[in-house]
């Protein structure tokens, strides 16, 4: 059996589930891939009006991991959104895998007993309304610039950014492939 003797209207609905995945795949890899370009254009000095560094200190006053995706692992799925200082206007997000919040888990972990006690700085950026965690230290321990946006943050988001494109021109073209392809016709042999 032929390859495009599938009807039309497979190729159509493959297609546009395949560019529906892509856009929502995209979804959540867009605010750490605007971080980073927010990151670096201003460090290449591109859009520096709309810079500034945000550095926050204080003591964690709420965290939550949403139940969706929590403990799955998959980058940029597994996040935790937390505020500090009971400031409800501001609420960051940590993007990060078990094995760095394992590392992490050494001097600082959202679900201990102690975690409103313990005083923490936090580089951030803003992206919409949320902060995107950049780095976190405390008194005890640090999660390095490196470790979470150059080695977690930079590498996932390429992966990820290709992947969306892979899958969204290849549901464009099987959308383009059902609209203009025209099944070839079978003669009927006379006897």
């Amino acid at each position: 059996m032929s390859f495009f003797r599938v009807r039309k209207v497979a190729f159509i609905n493959f297609g546009l589930l395949f560019m529906f995945l892509a856009c929502w795949l995209f979804w959540y890899i867009y605010p750490v891939a605007r971080s980073i370009t927010k990151e670096f254009s201003f460090e290449y000095g591109f859009a520096a009006a709309e810079w500034s560094d945000h550095v926050f200190y204080g003591k964690v006053s709420y965290a939550a991991i949403p139940s969706l995706f929590g403990g799955s692992n998959i980058p940029f799925f597994d996040k935790t959104f937390f505020q500090i200082n009971g400031d409800t206007g501001a609420t960051f997000v940590l993007y990060a895998d078990d094995e760095i919040l394992d590392r992490m888990a050494e001097w600082f972990d959202f679900s201990a007993e102690n975690a409103s006690e313990v005083p923490l700085e936090i580089y951030a950026v803003k992206v919409g309304d949320k902060y995107i965690v950049k780095s976190m230290a405390s008194t005890e321990g640090e999660l390095s610039w490196e470790e979470l946006s150059v080695d977690y943050h930079f590498y996932w988001c390429f992966v990820g950014l290709g992947l969306v494109s892979l899958m969204f021109i290849g549901g464009l073209t099987l959308v383009l492939i059902g609209i203009f392809h025209k099944p070839r016709r079978r003669k009927l042999e006379e006897e």
